[in-house]
């Protein structure tokens, strides 16, 4: 990840941020977010 404190936006999936929130996301929060896929 370029910054891993979510400013850079590029691992962001709607308003989660991989950095921020993950990387580990259980099956319901996957489910909630594939829309955004």
């Amino acid at each position: 990840m370029k910054c891993g404190v979510g400013k850079c936006g590029r691992c962001n999936v709607g308003n989660v941020y991989v950095c921020k929130d993950g990387p580990v996301f259980s099956a319901r929060e996957v489910k909630a977010m594939s829309q955004e896929f």
